[in-house]
């Protein structure tokens, strides 16, 4: 059937929108690697500083060592929130999440069709889910985040969550997409029913 179906403007724009999408992973990898990286380096610099209050006990170096881990902390959590939220969106489009496919492919070709359809349909239904609860979940986080401080104050608690609905529209968006290349006989190497070859 997909064999007999001509390129035409909706692959076109399946192809299009699939190749941004591709680009805003290797955006969102880039984001959660720096996150990871201020965050071991945020986890090393109060390890070092309380080492260096310790050994040498001066005040002036004791001072900078307590208003410096006060604001480092809670950053590296900060990071290490937004790192899981913006990779989220990263393992799910290369297709490095879990995968328990064993039974699907003893069944037979018949049941991974279906599955190439069902999980991405199924995943649509989770993050449309997701996506109602984000007003919820952002009205919900009121407040401020001590010591994630900015020139600009303290930053709100939402923006803890800001990254995790953009990765469920981009997950959704991407379900959408793999289902359409489906239907318009390209085949998909970034769903997660497929085996690494790399």
């Amino acid at each position: 059937m997909n064999s007999e179906i001509k390129p035409g403007p909706l692959k076109l724009v399946v192809q299009a929108t699939d190749l941004q999408l591709k680009r805003i992973s290797d955006l969102f990898l880039v984001f959660a690697n720096v996150c990871l990286g201020l965050m071991l380096v945020g986890t090393a610099a109060t390890i070092i500083l309380r080492l260096i209050n310790k050994s040498l006990g001066w005040f002036d170096i004791a001072a900078f060592s307590t208003i410096s881990t006060y604001w480092i902390w809670p950053w590296t959590m900060q990071f290490f929130v937004w790192m899981s939220f913006i990779g989220f969106y990263v393992v799910y489009r290369r297709g490095k999440d879990i995968s328990v496919n064993f039974l699907v492919m003893k069944i037979g070709p018949s049941m991974m069709k279906i599955t190439q359809i069902g999980v991405p349909l199924l995943i649509i239904v989770l993050m449309s889910v997701m996506l109602l609860q984000m007003p919820t979940i952002l009205s919900s986080q009121v407040g401020v985040i001590d010591g994630v401080i900015t020139p600009w104050g303290e930053l709100e608690r939402y923006t803890l969550s800001i990254p995790l609905g953009v990765s469920c529209f981009l997950i959704l968006l991407n379900s959408v997409i793999t289902i359409l290349k489906i239907y318009v006989g390209i085949e998909d190497q970034n769903n997660s029913t497929f085996e690494d070859k790399g």
